[in-house]
């Protein structure tokens, strides 16, 4: 019997000795990955910015409205800039022209048409430099205020990093709102308490706002509503990104979201089922009935 549990023991013993260099060569978190900024993924430094610029300016909020118009008489402002062509087919490259204005349709802007202030002009800026840099056309900003002073306290901008990082959930909205939250160390954008932020703050509690380069997707306009953000400005529009030689399907997405599940196959191809499970409210009736942080 002695013998026996003798054997047991050297057994365990023997099992545990292998396993420790397997334990050691694979660590869940690499010393690597758990020492950069942004969820282990590599990023080009000089084109791409992860981390908050600090500012002290006074936040001029959200633009004047735009100054109502005669339909026909009104001419959109525009940078100028129009690039050379760089598309061998002359015939396809022709058909390629500058937008200089906005398309908007069916009364969806109407009653909230604003003018452009910094803020709107820089996440222009940043889905431009994620072109140069290889990247969609997408920018965002997130400007983070005291809400006593009301100055900018500091600001992150970030661009589309869907093919730079084969993450078809890396638009600029996504990641911007990560780098953010993950940096304040905070779920709530919408009303912070600053005392408990990872940055140093001044003052009690702050907001953020929200500009984008284009109107969000609705996985984009999700993430900034669950994110407590109360105020959106946008630039260009879903119809903007559906122009010939954009061709990105933001339309469909909404319109497609509008639809009954039970229409969602004949008219989009997409198959959705609810299945019915005994466990399907366990992980809720953990949650509602245990003392974990609530969000």
């Amino acid at each position: 019997m002695q013998l026996f549990a003798f054997r047991r023991m050297l057994v365990a013993i023997t099992l545990g000795f292998f396993s420790i260099p397997l334990l050691v060569s694979q660590p869940l978190v690499s010393a690597e990955n758990a020492s950069k900024p942004f969820f282990g993924d590599q990023y080009n430094a000089a084109t791409c910015q992860m981390n908050a610029t600090p500012s002290d300016e006074v936040y001029s909020g959200v633009p004047l409205p735009e100054p109502k118009h005669a339909h026909l008489s009104y001419v959109q402002p525009w940078s100028g800039f129009c690039p050379e062509s760089n598309i061998a087919d002359k015939t396809k490259a022709a058909c390629m022209t500058c937008q200089t204005a906005n398309i908007k349709g069916g009364g969806l802007y109407d009653g909230i048409e604003v003018q452009g202030n910094k803020w709107a002009e820089m996440a222009c800026d940043e889905a431009r430099r994620c072109v140069e840099a290889g990247g969609g056309p997408f920018g965002a900003v997130i400007v983070q205020v005291d809400d006593e002073s009301g100055k900018v306290i500091r600001y992150w901008r970030n661009h589309n990093h869907v093919v730079e990082w084969s993450d078809p959930t890396a638009h600029a909205e996504m990641t911007v709102v990560r780098a953010a939250c993950k940096e304040l160390g905070v779920l709530n954008l919408g009303h912070i308490v600053n005392s408990s932020l990872k940055l140093p703050t001044t003052g009690k509690s702050s907001h953020c706002d929200f500009y984008a380069s284009t109107e969000p997707c609705p996985m984009c306009y999700t993430a900034i509503r669950r994110a407590g953000m109360n105020t959106l400005v946008f630039a260009s529009t879903r119809y903007d990104a559906g122009v010939q030689g954009i061709d990105l399907p933001l339309d469909a997405n909404y319109t497609e979201l509008q639809t009954s599940y039970s229409e969602r196959a004949p008219k989009y191809g997409m198959h959705v089922y609810q299945s019915t499970v005994p466990n399907s409210l366990d992980g809720y009736n953990l949650y509602k009935r245990t003392n974990v942080p609530k969000y």
